[in-house]
């Protein structure tokens, strides 16, 4: 039987949205297991299309929010503000996780040619460029590209599409062409670079978050996305899986794209067996410090390698289960002293600017935790 799905009255009065966190936890998992390649069984999980997740969700929670501040205060959207708690909310995260990686790969003799690489490519790091990387090995801190994609959308979305008109139909039209555009463009580019290709997918599912939130934001949207999404949880799981079979033998991205946008509405509407298991307590826990894990997940798989080896299925596995046990602490010290103590001076700095904006998070806006592919 489907499960109760929220009216759209419901729906409109929070931007409380249960069930991400968990997504974003077992995103985070699937993601450790796209690392570890050692184990032949992990390649079956796709660990690397959980960012795809990450940025529909990223997409829908920023367009929310910032429909949401205009819709409360009647005026245009704060662009500093949010700029300054997304600055805020990225920026002393990563530089922590830079110095830590620094630290570590200085440390080590055995990590000195990570050491070197790591150094080679720390310009596109601080810059958070990392995404036009363009190396054949996949090396220290290269799973940062997804920050330099969230971060372009931060400055060019709101600006081009919500400063520009204050229309939603123009607004979704914008979007929803310039997400047409680019999965059209995307084989093309990919032609001519793979890795211009690979990027230019990525855009197209942070906007398909930004379509789905300009859809649900009007009734008759709404309507029609809770008309798709009226199916038990079996349903999703099983495109989910069907995803993973196909990629098994040929890659589209476009599908990833789509199968992420309908699971991501899904756990919005539907208060299914699905979104409960998401909401339990230890996937909530791990969700919120995604972000933390994401970022030195990898140098804890690097370690583990160093105590396990990498060539066996057995030293993959302990590798995988030493990362969390090394990286959900080394996150929630970073989230302790970093993370939310960045997010709440940033609200205080933005609602003490003139014209700040109300708009809150539900957790944050950010919804990374993953990498894209084991090798991009």
């Amino acid at each position: 039987m489907p499960a109760p799905q929220l009216s759209f009255s419901d729906y409109t009065a929070t931007t409380f949205r249960p069930g991400f966190d968990g997504l974003r936890a077992v995103g985070f998992l699937l993601v450790v297991t796209a690392h570890v390649p050692a184990v032949a069984l992990f390649s079956w999980l796709q660990g690397w299309t959980a960012v795809w997740v990450f940025f529909v969700i990223s997409g829908y929670l920023v367009t929310m929010l910032l429909i949401r501040e205009e819709r409360s205060k009647r005026a245009p959207v704060a662009f500093g503000p949010f700029l300054l708690r997304r600055f805020f909310r990225i920026v002393p995260s990563c530089a922590a996780a830079l110095a830590l990686y620094w630290i570590v790969l200085a440390s080590l003799p055995p990590l000195a040619g990570d050491y070197a690489q790591f150094l080679k490519e720390l310009p596109y790091h601080l810059t958070l460029m990392t995404e036009y990387l363009d190396e054949p090995v996949f090396s220290m801190f290269i799973h940062a590209w997804p920050i330099g994609v969230e971060t372009k959308f931060y400055v060019l979305f709101p600006l081009i599409v919500f400063l520009g008109t204050r229309s939603a139909v123009w607004r979704f039209a914008v979007t929803l062409c310039a997400t047409m555009v680019l999965t059209a463009a995307a084989p093309l580019v990919s032609a001519l670079s793979p890795q211009a290709g690979f990027v230019t997918n990525a855009w197209c599912a942070i906007l398909a978050g930004a379509v789905l939130a300009q859809v649900l934001e009007s009734p008759r949207g709404f309507a029609a996305v809770r008309r798709l999404t009226r199916v038990p949880s079996a349903v999703p799981l099983a495109l989910v899986a069907g995803l993973f079979v196909m990629l098994r033998f040929v890659e589209l991205l476009p599908a990833v794209t789509a199968v992420a946008a309908y699971l991501v509405a899904h756990v919005i509407l539907s208060d299914s067996l699905m979104r409960r298991v998401l909401e339990s307590a230890p996937l909530v826990y791990l969700g919120k410090r995604s972000y933390g894990t994401y970022l030195v997940h990898v140098l804890a798989i690097h370690l583990g390698y160093l105590v396990f080896g990498s060539t066996t299925t057995a030293a993959g596995v302990a590798t995988a289960v030493f990362a969390l046990a090394v990286t959900i602490p080394v996150a929630e010290l970073l989230y302790r002293t970093v993370e939310a103590p960045g997010a709440a001076l940033a609200m205080r700095l933005s609602s003490a600017r003139p014209g700040a904006g109300a708009g809150g998070t539900h957790g944050s806006e950010t919804a990374l935790a993953g990498h894209g592919r084991a090798r991009r």
